[in-house]
């Protein structure tokens, strides 16, 4: 797990998945969770092939909206 802007990113299923830790390009998705019973978790697909850097900026922008609380990586 990483720790970054206060949104804890788990990623512990895709390494699993794929034996190591997110890295290059591809259309990531992410499960973003929120404490509040309104907001549910909502699934975040990017629709472009990016680098995981980048993908996870815009998961954490969407997260911060959100007030989300975690973002789950997806295999």
């Amino acid at each position: 797990m990483q720790q970054m802007d206060a949104v804890e990113v788990y990623t512990a299923r895709y390494e699993r998945e794929h034996g190591h830790k997110p890295q290059g390009k591809r259309f990531w998705r992410f499960i973003l969770v929120s404490e509040s019973v309104t907001a549910k978790d909502h699934t975040f697909a990017l629709d472009q092939i990016m680098t995981y850097p980048m993908a996870l900026e815009k998961a954490q922008e969407v997260a911060g909206l959100r007030k989300s609380i975690r973002i789950i990586v997806e295999p």
